[in-house]
């Protein structure tokens, strides 16, 4: 779960105080179905992104480290299986490592702040320059929830699908979408599928969740969400990969 607090993308990755009273509620609320129960997508259609993420798909490992899991499932996605043996994968303490921000690592440390949206973007360009990944970010920040901003978001999505080369990171409120409480969070997109109008998410909150389709209506309604300090809600940053060094 997560925490969106003046402004920040908190990932409270742990038992909300009233979780006890609801022993007996659905994992999952009307808006997410989870990807145990509906694959059907993944096993008909190529689904390049989920192909590209799911061997590194990892979960945030401490409360407000959802945008440090993100990003990293991001790196090695468009990196792919590095091919010495001397390689590493990316790792988010690695990653952290790398860059030396000491405010990225308080921030996701356990009980950390977490970080905006703003802060998120230049992580996403730092990170990509640190591992030598010539790339293209875009940033899509919906401002109203027009059929003419859903028909932009869609058109993303579809596109975003047809390769493995660009990679969606989210940043949503998670109850709009998984019917708890409210709370801001980041996940890559694993997948979109035109037909049934449904994303993906690869939700790094594996303490609770696994991967879950959402519509892409309710998922511009969790971008939108307004929070104290940033009331014209999140969004995502599409990252399109034009070249690796290394």
């Amino acid at each position: 779960m997560a925490a969106m607090v003046a402004g920040l993308l908190m990932c409270i990755a742990g038992p909300a105080p009233a979780r006890a009273q609801e022993d007996q509620k659905p994992k999952f609320g009307p808006d997410a179905v989870p990807i145990t129960r509906d694959a059907d997508y993944l096993r008909s259609a190529p689904a390049p992104d989920y192909w590209a993420l799911s061997p590194f798909y990892v979960p945030q490992t401490t409360s407000a480290s959802c945008s440090l899991a993100s990003v990293t499932m991001m790196l090695n996605a468009l990196r792919g299986l590095p091919a010495q043996a001397s390689e590493r994968l990316v790792t988010g303490r690695h990653l952290l490592d790398r860059l030396d921000d000491d405010h990225w690592r308080a921030a996701t440390a356990e009980d950390g702040e977490g970080i905006s949206f703003a802060e998120l973007e230049r992580y996403v360009r730092r990170s990509l320059a640190a591992y030598g990944i010539d790339a293209e970010v875009e940033v899509w920040r919906p401002r109203d929830a027009s059929p003419a901003t859903l028909a932009e978001l869609r058109r993303i999505l579809a596109e975003n699908e047809r390769s493995a080369d660009d990679i969606i990171l989210l940043a949503f409120d998670q109850g709009t979408l998984t019917g708890d409480i409210g709370l801001g969070h980041i996940a890559p997109l694993g997948a979109y599928d035109p037909a049934t109008r449904r994303a993906l998410v690869m939700d790094p909150d594996r303490l609770w969740y696994v991967p879950y389709w959402t519509g892409d209506a309710r998922l511009l309604d969790a971008m939108l969400k307004p929070d104290r300090a940033d009331p014209e809600g999140s969004g995502l940053i599409r990252v399109r990969a034009r070249r690796v060094s290394g």
